[in-house]
């Protein structure tokens, strides 16, 4: 009996989802119908629209042909004027009015009084314009019941950036290999154009805070140019007397072990006031050698400015490459390997394969920095899979999430140095309207579930008793601003809990929509690898009727400005700059529309973690919206 009851329970399960896929199927037609008759709509609007531009055309050439013939006939007269001035101003006409006087000395002043005349006037300086004869014929605008379009990426190809420094105050002079050179790059202001025949000029020119030095071996990554190199390995005084100099003038120094043994390192190490290993288990090794505990731990990481998931140009190749020994055989990825090719191109070359099949013997740092790049990577044990394409994407998500940034990992580092290290710790104030218990309750659980939890939280309740919504949030242990209000927009309320915000960031959370657990924390992280005032999401998940929709696929880590309401986190200044329009359902719509109009910079990041929930098919939101079969909305917004 137990078993036929399940199986009618799971019978009536697939009932009730097969009637909610065709409840939803004729929701979309229904929406289709509409969307084509808006578009007709829009068609004839544009059509009338071009018709009065053309006769505005007409007009404004009408009035300008009007106006040369104005001009002609000023023309003309002035020719007139002229002439008549002309001959009165002439010796014989002033002579016979001399003579009319019956002066002989008014007639002998006359003929030598020199005539003046001014310049005749040009027709160059009247001339009209030829009259077009341009057809101004209409054609009529076809319908274009396709949805909302994507608007046209600002920067989509991915490009090395300039900017900005974490820390701008900081100078370190650094002798690091490439890959190091640009994970520190944008940390502090630093100078590697020296070596040993220059290095006192460098010192009294840049007078840096920090010596930083890595265990840097001979190959394609070296830097400096490869002039250390022969210091490194004890060829030379040059590494112990720059060392020397830098701690007479109070300059820190810092030698960071990257790979390699601890033997063969050690007569650099001991040189240096501290000494940094990747691991706590190398740092014990240090330790031990060194006789002193003045070792820290600097784990390899990746910078976010570079190692991040915007595509490179021209986007993915399809290829499947491998990194390390797969098969007895030795793969390079494109650009690793060569003296030629520089770390911009490596990083370049991260984000073009498909998927990276990664050796037994593969740097773990090269992993990590394919893994940010958003590229999938699978790890092997000398046997390469059957294709594996389809399901890489969630994979490769989690593997970029995994991936630790360099910036929090200096911190310590620079307080155990003495060195001040003052950043924006970015502070963030979510927002929310809510209009009923339910959607209180529902964005109290899911702001309970994040990760990373906002600072403070604003929320406008319309209709709601504000000890009732303080008694709410409560177990969230959050910074709270409550306002009750009465009947109000969504997007008036929004706007009023955004002038209460004090945040550097403000992300809008929508009390009936879905939010996983790295939803903020994932969101956050994409400040730090673009130059963009807005993050949010395009493509994204819809669940309606029981099914799974999936919204602008193809539009994810590209410069936009087409990103869902419910997903909307920015940099507090340019939001309160734009403002939410007095709309309920439509205030999103309005505020892209504002920021292309300002360039403001929007990203559209990942689809996954934030799942939109409506009741029906109906808003911009299902445009461009596909089917995704089986899809659990609530198992996405869980990744």
């Amino acid at each position: 009996m137990s078993e036929l009851e399940s199986v009618r329970r799971a019978l009536a399960q697939a009932v009730e989802q097969a009637a909610g896929a065709a409840e939803l199927a004729r929701l979309l037609v229904e929406y289709q119908a509409r969307l084509d008759e808006a578009a007709k709509s829009e068609a004839d609007a544009l059509t009338r629209a071009k018709v009065a531009e053309t006769r505005l055309k007409t007009s404004e050439r009408q009035a300008a042909q009007l106006a040369k013939a104005l001009a002609e006939q000023r023309y003309l007269t002035e020719v007139a004027q002229w002439k008549l001035e002309s001959v009165q101003s002439s010796r014989w006409s002033q002579l016979g009015d001399a003579i009319q006087t019956k002066n002989p000395g008014t007639v002998a002043k006359t003929l030598k009084a020199p005539v003046k005349k001014r310049p005749a006037p040009k027709r160059s300086d009247f001339k009209p314009d030829p009259v077009s004869t341009a057809d101004l014929s209409v054609a009529p605008v076809a319908p274009a019941p396709a949805g909302p379009a994507v608007s046209a990426p600002l920067a989509e190809a991915f490009v090395v950036p300039k900017g900005p420094l974490v820390r701008p105050y900081l100078t370190v002079a650094a002798i690091v290999d490439r890959q190091t050179e640009a994970l520190m790059r944008y940390e502090w202001r630093q100078v590697t154009n020296f070596g040993p025949e220059n290095w006192q000029a460098m010192l009294d020119e840049h007078q840096p805070h920090v010596l930083f030095v890595e265990s840097v071996r001979p190959g394609p990554r070296q830097g400096n140019g490869g002039r250390w190199l022969e210091a490194m390995g004890g060829q030379s005084r040059a590494l112990r007397d720059l060392v020397e100099a830098c701690k007479k003038r109070g300059v820190k120094t810092v030698f960071w072990h990257s790979s390699g043994s601890v033997g063969r390192s050690y007569p650099a190490a001991e040189l240096f006031e501290h000494v940094l290993a990747t691991s706590e288990a190398r740092a014990r090794e240090w330790r031990s050698a060194l006789r002193h505990d003045r070792v820290g731990v600097l784990p390899h990481a990746v910078q976010p400015r570079v190692h991040n998931q915007i595509p490179a140009e021209g986007g993915r190749t399809g290829e499947i490459r491998t990194l390390g020994m797969v098969d007895g055989e030795y793969e390079p990825l494109p650009g690793q390997g060569s003296d030629k090719s520089t770390y911009d191109d490596v990083l370049v070359a991260y984000r073009r394969p498909a998927l990276v099949l990664a050796g037994v013997d593969a740097d773990p740092r090269v992993v990590a920095e394919i893994e940010a790049c958003g590229t999938p990577v699978l790890n092997l044990i000398g046997t390469k899979p059957p294709e594996l394409l389809d399901d890489t994407a969630p994979n490769a998500h989690l593997a970029w999430r995994a991936t630790t940034a360099v910036t929090p990992l200096l911190d310590p580092i620079m307080d155990v140095l003495g060195v001040p290290s003052v950043r924006n710790s970015g502070v963030v104030s979510a927002i929310a309207a809510v209009a009923s218990p339910a959607e209180l309750d529902h964005l109290v659980g899911q702001l309970a579930r994040q990760r990373r939890r906002p600072e403070q939280l604003v929320v406008v309740a319309d209709g709601l008793d504000a000890g009732l919504v303080e008694k709410s949030l409560q177990p969230l242990g959050l910074d709270a601003v409550i306002r009750s209000a009465g009947p109000l927009t969504r997007g008036a309320a929004l706007d009023r809990a955004l002038r209460l915000a004090d945040g550097d960031y403000v992300a809008v959370f929508d009390p009936r929509d879905l939010y996983g657990e790295h939803y903020l924390a994932d969101a956050l992280r994409h400040f730090g690898s673009t130059d963009a005032e807005i993050v949010g999401k395009t493509a994204c998940y819809i669940k309606v009727a029981g099914a799974a929709l999936l919204r602008q696929p193809g539009t994810e880590h590209r410069y936009l400005a087409e990103v869902a309401g419910g997903t909307v986190i920015s940099r507090r200044q340019a939001l309160q700059d734009l403002g939410f329009a007095d709309l309920t359902d439509d205030w999103d719509e309005v505020l892209m529309r504002q920021a292309r109009t300002d360039a403001v910079r929007v990203y559209s990041a990942d689809r996954y973690s934030y799942v939109c929930v409506r009741a029906t098919a109906e808003g911009r939101m299902f445009g461009s919206a596909q089917l995704e079969g089986n899809v659990s909305a609530e198992s996405l917004a869980l990744l």
